[in-house]
């Protein structure tokens, strides 16, 4: 991350950008979903430090001051003018820097000392129920889950960073070298540092999909040797037990977290289906003949109305929304 980026989040996060800046700010996070999952853990530790100056055990304490003393090291205030408006951004830089240097180093002491005195239920779970939901977890990692889907996870997560996945559900994991992620889902057991898979489980039954997004997972059968390990673009299925790799070609298989679409000549009720799977929604046709209809186009975070009403222009149908879903009709 670049030294200007940093000090803009930190003065994004203390409050000080006019509104002016604010928004390009916003803008230019928001073009980046790198870049918005950065802003997304500094703000989480940015509340921890500012609700709880104090707290803390000895281990954070230690690696707070460690940092301190590495800000003039690292040449981070090098660039500042003199006199008093070197010491009116001096605060703000003084936390952008320290941030910063915890989630790129790697010191999880302090981060979890802090949470280490919070108080909070033994087991901790979120459900979506309705659509998909986005679950923050202690170590600053984020969970997408699809609709169905339920994690849960020991509220002593600092300790042990492991989760239980009943659906599907996609995982942007905070590097911790010290401390491995693991999911559990069905028979399988899912081992990360840092890095972004999803995986899902299908109901009623043991199987599971894993597929990398980016960095590199083991997948291994609960108390077996099995295991294989996965690099980005690949999948890992368990299926009775057994474990088989291959290489995931469907551009479409997060599109229920990304809503980004790819179709090339597809037959239009396939599309549809595809729809009604990210988007949660029921999509009827009635007797309109879709056998020989296909399509070939691409959607980016549009809404399911907007791209319900570019197919219907298409194909000439009607597009209605009811109360028991939409309608497409001649």
């Amino acid at each position: 991350m670049s030294k200007n980026r940093n000090i803009n989040m930190a003065r994004y996060l203390a409050g000080e950008m006019s509104m002016k800046e604010e928004i390009a700010f916003r803008s230019e996070m928001e073009s980046s979903q790198t870049q918005q999952s950065e802003l997304n853990k500094m703000e989480k530790t940015w509340k921890y430090f500012n609700n709880n100056p104090s707290e803390g055990n000895g281990d954070s304490k230690k690696a707070w001051n460690q940092l301190h003393k590495r800000i003039e090291e690292d040449g981070l205030l090098a660039d500042l003018p003199a006199g008093p408006e070197r010491r009116s951004l001096l605060p703000t830089l003084r936390v952008a820097a320290s941030i910063t240097l915890i989630l790129a180093i790697g010191i999880p002491a302090l981060y979890f000392g802090i949470i280490r005195n919070s108080k909070s239920e033994p087991v901790q779970s979120h459900y979506a129920e309705k659509g998909v939901s986005t679950v923050d977890l202690p170590d600053g990692s984020r969970v997408f889950l699809n609709k169905g889907a339920e994690i849960t996870y020991p509220a002593d997560f600092y300790q042990e960073r492991s989760v239980k996945l009943r659906g599907e559900a996609f995982f942007e994991v905070m590097s911790d070298p010290v401390n491995p992620f693991t999911v559990r889902s069905g028979k399988v057991v899912v081992s990360v540092l840092g890095t972004s898979f999803n995986v899902k489980e299908y109901n009623n039954s043991p199987d599971v999909e894993v597929y990398v997004a980016r960095g590199k997972v083991r997948v291994a059968i609960e108390n077996s040797r099995q295991f294989i390990t996965l690099e980005p673009g690949e999948m890992g299925q368990a299926e009775s037990s057994n474990l088989t790799r291959s290489v995931q070609t469907d551009p479409n298989y997060i599109s229920w977290k990304t809503k980004v679409f790819k179709f090339v000549d597809k037959e239009l009720m396939e599309v549809l289906l595809e729809l009604e799977e990210s988007y949660h929604v029921e999509i009827h046709t009635g007797e309109v003949e879709l056998k020989d209809m296909r399509i070939t186009t691409s959607y980016r975070e549009q809404s399911i109305d907007a791209i319900l009403e570019t197919i219907g222009a298409a194909f000439e149908l009607t597009v209605s929304n009811r109360e028991d879903g939409y309608h497409l009709t001649k």
